[in-house]
């Protein structure tokens, strides 16, 4: 399916990826230059009574990794204060979301890309209303939407090997509803899973 699709029904669409997928690519071994810098936003909100987490699929027509699955974000650029601006920003043009509805709860450890070209730092944004996403088309094919519920389940994430950078590296993989994201952004959301703020945000959303 490559049309935009929103609401808890978009959960059962996905495509593996070896994320983040920024803009402008992640081409080749690149073990003896600098990675490039880029962020990436995992963005919890309600949807139908339950957290979310939205992911995007870019569209099959872009010249880097079409078709591949990944949080919002993207490289970051000059004129960028700080890389969760960036992250925010990415967001905001990717899915349409006001950067200043966001409320940032922190940051997570940068992870790398497979082939090694990119570094990118993951944030945690909370929106306290249920979004109605504009994807940019030219960029997003489809908008995912996962239940956090379904992302606790410790079977949907698992081991897998993949080669990059001339080995055979395992990496970690996590099962959207029959498609799988493979590699940085499994780890960043297991990451997630594992801090406070996924408790943080499910208590801000759905206070007891």
């Amino acid at each position: 399916m490559r049309t935009p699709v929103q609401g808890p029904e978009a959960a059962n669409f996905a495509g593996a990826s070896c994320l983040p997928a920024p803009h402008h690519g992640d081409g080749g071994n690149l073990t003896e230059r600098t990675p490039r810098v880029a962020a990436v936003l995992i963005l919890v909100y309600p949807r139908g009574g339950k957290p979310h987490l939205v992911f995007t699929e870019r569209t099959q027509t872009l010249p880097n990794h079409p078709g591949q699955v990944s949080l919002p974000g993207g490289s970051r650029e000059l004129s960028d204060p700080t890389l969760e601006f960036t992250a925010l920003r990415e967001t905001q043009e990717e899915l349409g979301i006001p950067a200043a509805d966001v409320r940032v709860l922190g940051e997570l450890g940068a992870v790398d890309t497979l082939g090694g070209s990119f570094r990118i730092t993951p944030y945690v944004g909370l929106l306290t209303y249920e979004p109605l996403f504009r994807p940019e088309l030219n960029e997003v094919a489809t908008v995912i939407e996962v239940p956090l519920d379904h992302l606790q389940n410790p079977a949907v994430f698992a081991d897998v090997e993949r080669e990059a950078r001339g080995s055979v590296l395992k990496v970690r993989s996590c099962d959207l509803g029959g498609y799988r994201i493979i590699g940085p952004t499994a780890q960043a959301v297991e990451e997630f899973l594992a801090s406070d703020y996924s408790a943080a945000a499910t208590r801000a959303l759905f206070p007891e």
